[in-house]
């Protein structure tokens, strides 16, 4: 088969987004998906978009990329589905003091997000019971976009700029030769590349596995459910609760789709094999989540299970993405282990890996907070508070 330029492996939303930004610089690229656009995690992502990070570098990813979400036909072209809803993210009295420098530090780059108290919560949200609250951040142009729609469009964006997409190819091994990638081994044959670049997800890292290179990714399997709710109940904004520790996203058809915030809860339910995994959610966590939904938004007694379903997120030990070249194989680069935040950043990983594949590494640039090695050299990211899964 003739040389790709760049083999990008994985067609989730940052696979799509790389390969996009990268046909966009005039780059040869190839994309392999084993399924189909988005038929991994990316399809079944809440998709929520926020900018709430309490790292500088993250919340200006945050920014960008909403930009993006906001303008989405006008600079990528095709749709993205973005609902702007408004969210809103309670904390309990003692982080209070703590959530005030977060939204400090995020208007500091021009973030539109304030703090509200608990009497203001239920004057934006009359649903909400702000008992046990101290406040909340509020972004009004906070919302969610559907996944699949948006997968797609950066999908056919690079397409029309020149880039190669192939679905039902699966990547079954890297080869290197000399410390360099070769290319990449498939159910269709081998195709040539000198560089690599892996973002399957959860499928990563099974593949530097059998090349005998360690990465610390765990994959999780975790849930979430949708409850319809009687036709008089109306809620406006998103709500993530470190309380409850659940959040919750208002969908079409009188429907309230909830998830859970909880790091020691996202992260119990380990996966070996991301290719077989229980996909349906168990009663008791659908219970578990109707109870805590409950507790802040009353009116949801009157709810019923709609729907249910199990993904996958692949975690650091940081709960932030490794975006890197590989340690010791020359061409070859990783962006995985989005640990839930990948879709909002998606346009910003973009650009991100496409200047690191054109540019080299360079200690100066962003991308370097996201290291390969930060983790042998106990550099390991932080969230500055307490809620630090939010980034």
């Amino acid at each position: 088969m003739a040389n790709s330029g760049v083999i990008i492996i994985g067609g989730g939303i940052n696979g799509v987004s790389i390969a996009y930004h990268m046909a966009k610089h005039g780059i040869k690229v190839l994309l392999l998906e084993k399924l189909f656009i988005a038929g991994g995690p990316t399809g079944r992502s809440s998709a929520i978009i926020r900018q709430h990070y309490s790292n500088l570098i993250t919340a200006q990813m945050a920014l960008d990329s909403l930009h993006v979400w906001q303008n989405f036909s006008e600079i990528i072209g095709g749709e993205a589905g973005y609902t702007k809803t408004g969210i809103m993210i309670g904390v309990e009295p003692r982080e209070v003091e703590a959530l005030r420098a977060n939204i400090k530090l995020q208007r500091s780059i021009g973030i539109n997000t304030f703090f509200i108290t608990p009497q203001e919560i239920n004057e934006f949200e009359p649903q909400i019971a702000p008992e046990g609250l101290g406040g909340a951040a509020y972004e009004p142009d906070g919302g969610y976009c559907d996944p699949a729609t948006s997968a797609n469009s950066f999908a056919q964006a690079a397409i029309r700029l020149g880039a190669a997409i192939r679905t039902g190819v699966t990547v079954t091994s890297l080869r290197i030769k000399n410390g360099k990638i070769n290319g990449v081994e498939t159910n269709q044959g081998f195709f040539p590349a000198s560089v690599v670049v892996i973002a399957a997800g959860p499928w990563s890292v099974r593949l530097l596995d059998n090349s005998g290179i360690d990465v610390p990714i765990i994959t999780a399997r975790v849930k979430v459910a949708l409850f319809r709710h009687p036709p008089e109940f109306k809620t406006k904004a998103i709500w993530a609760d470190f309380i409850t520790q659940v959040y919750q996203r208002p969908e079409t058809g009188n429907l309230m789709l909830v998830g859970t915030i909880s790091p020691d809860e996202e992260t119990k339910d380990k996966v070996k094999d991301p290719d077989d995994f229980n996909e349906h959610v168990e009663i008791e966590t659908v219970y578990k989540y109707g109870e805590r939904i409950i507790r802040r938004y009353p009116g949801m007694r009157k709810c019923n299970l709609a729907s249910s379903y199990a993904s996958l997120y692949d975690i650091t030990p940081d709960w932030h993405a490794i975006m890197d070249a590989v340690p010791g194989i020359e061409g070859l680069f990783l962006c995985a282990g989005g640990s839930g935040h990948g879709f909002k950043l998606a346009p910003a990983v973009g650009q991100m890996m496409t200047k690191l594949v054109l540019g080299g590494k360079n200690p100066n640039d962003d991308i370097s907070f996201f290291s390969f090695d930060r983790f042998s050299q106990n550099k390991l990211i932080r969230g500055k508070y307490e809620y630090s899964i939010l980034g």
